[in-house]
């Protein structure tokens, strides 16, 4: 047992220290990408605010197409770069996508600043993501890691690609298990762990200095800076105010359930109507249109809903919140399914945040204290963005990092548990999950696929002796099949701990037979292909 553990704690060792180096670059690169952003969306507001006659609608618009030829043409060169950068940053880390991943980071953030510009109602923190993700990936090839610990590194960096995003490091943890690996093990903890307090210290210190520029500092770019300031959540009273939150929380978990049920339907619809355009330019050019025309109606109802979220409120009526929430429902969807580069995270929070608005108002009708409007709100903020995307801890998470409070936090817990269970009731297949397979199938294993299979030992180096099966990050649609230690045989399980001089049988059903061997060599001896 005690070389159990000693060998246990060397395994964790590399996933820290590399996973603070990823955190590092994050932090520091990300926050030059996220203050930009912020600087591109400006312009955009201001653009569309400052819109004056025929010709500043003509200018914008033409300004509105060169961006969308623009788009088209990166993504023609990098086919990854479409959409949110969520569905590459799980695939690159399960293993099922292999991109390169410098010209992936800079598509991703040239293909983002592009929608920005225009006021595409996408968000920062998906690229974020996958951005991190990316560099996650870059850090473990530059150091010539083995693959396993590349997919730690490649977790790491997502995840701390969110936490900077939101300046939330434990939903930035909570992201690492529930969505990117839907699973837990040292390995991955230990490599979000240290990636994420790397990234958060870094971009905290980072947002810190740039803020202390004015123009930025009129932006709102400073250190500790929350996403959702205006939402202050309010303690309960007394049990009846408790219960009576806690009963609206089911109803507000069951509308959100079906809305985000709804949306993430109309994607899947109109992602297989645009993925019939052969076109990039073509395929992208509707969404493209459609933010500008809300634009120059409405320039608040561009961008990635923040914007759009600050300026409603109890106090506006409920026809134009319904208005307002259709609206931006549609924006959203066409954007998502026409595969433009963004992320979907922000506008979830901003149509559940409408949503919310619009329960507020119906609860305080009923006699509930207007003092739990924020409350209401932000449960149905989290509510809906566990339905569509069905990480309920992330999303609980989230809730608290936001707030700063736990004061709402059992009828959060309820609204979210209701809303994903309803989701699942639907079977309504989780947003980020659907776009995974998208990119998948878009980019399929080469014509020599096959099912594999690898028989080997075990060496006194190998980077997965004295770790249980289940904690280990194997090749890509493979199983161990078999186990003979001491010339007996044994049945594997997830619990079973290898050891050195362990004879593993490793079947992979279409893999690229090429990659699978080569990750099964850098842990086994091979014997047999």
């Amino acid at each position: 047992m005690s070389t159990f553990k000693r060998n246990f704690g060397r395994s964790l060792l590399s996933p820290i220290i590399f996973g603070l180096i990823t955190g590092i670059i994050c932090g520091a690169f990300l926050t030059l990408f996220l203050i930009c952003s912020k600087v591109v969306l400006e312009f955009a507001f201001g653009m569309y605010e400052a819109r004056d006659g025929a010709l500043a609608v003509v200018c914008i618009l033409i300004l509105v197409i060169l961006c969308c030829l623009l788009m088209a043409v990166i993504q023609t060169l990098c086919p990854s770069a479409k959409g949110s950068g969520i569905p590459l940053a799980e695939g690159s880390a399960r293993g099922m996508l292999r991109v390169k991943w410098l010209s992936t980071a800079a598509s991703l953030i040239a293909g983002s600043l592009l929608s920005f510009a225009c006021g595409m109602p996408l968000g920062s923190e998906g690229p974020s993501i996958g951005v991190g993700a990316l560099i996650g990936d870059g850090v473990g090839k530059t150091a010539k890691r083995p693959t396993e610990l590349k997919r730690y590194l490649i977790t790491g960096g997502a995840s701390a690609g969110l936490a900077v995003a939101f300046n939330a490091p434990l939903t930035g943890i909570c992201f690492a298990f529930e969505e990117t690996h839907r699973r837990f093990s040292p390995g991955i903890i230990a490599s979000a762990l240290s990636a994420v307090i790397a990234a958060v210290i870094t971009s905290q210190l980072a947002f810190w200095g740039f803020g202390q520029i004015p123009y930025l500092h009129e932006l709102g770019v400073s250190a500790g800076f929350c996403l959702l300031p205006g939402l202050k959540q309010t303690p309960f009273k007394s049990i009846t105010d408790t219960l009576a939150v806690c009963g609206a929380a089911i109803i507000c978990g069951g509308v959100c359930a079906a809305v985000g049920a709804g949306f993430n339907r109309i994607i899947g619809v109109l992602s297989k109507l645009f993925g019939k355009i052969k076109s990039n330019t073509l395929r992208l050019l509707p969404a493209f249109l459609l933010a500008a025309v809300c634009g120059l109606s409405l320039y608040k109802l561009a961008g990635s809903g923040e914007a759009t979220f600050a300026s409603v409120g109890t106090n506006t009526a409920v026809w134009l919140l319904v208005v307002i929430l259709v609206v931006r429902f549609i924006m959203t969807a066409v954007a998502s399914g026409s595969g433009a580069t963004g992320g979907l995270f922000l506008p979830m929070i901003a149509i559940g945040g409408i949503i919310g608005t619009i329960a507020a108002k119906a609860c305080v009708a009923c006699g509930m204290s207007e003092a739990y409007s924020a409350n209401i709100i932000m449960l149905c903020v989290c509510a809906y963005f566990a339905s569509s995307v069905r990480a309920p801890i992330t999303a609980i998470a989230l809730s608290i990092e936001l707030t700063a409070s736990f004061a709402n936090l059992l009828p959060c817990v309820i609204a979210v548990g209701a809303a994903t269970v309803i989701a699942e009731l639907t079977k309504t297949e989780p947003l980020y999950e659907h776009m995974l397979e998208k990119m998948v199938a878009r980019a399929p294993l080469p014509p020599s696929a096959q099912n594999s299979i690898a028989v080997g030992v075990l060496r006194d180096d190998s980077p997965i002796a004295f770790k249980r099966i289940r904690n280990i990050l194997w090749p890509y649609n493979s199983l161990v099949t078999d186990l003979v230690r001491d010339g007996a045989s044994l049945v594997p399980d997830g619990e079973t701990v290898l050891r050195p001089g362990d004879k593993l049988t490793i079947r992979a059903e279409n893999v690229d037979p090429e990659a699978f061997n080569s990750e099964v060599r850098e842990i086994l001896e091979v014997q047999q292909e």
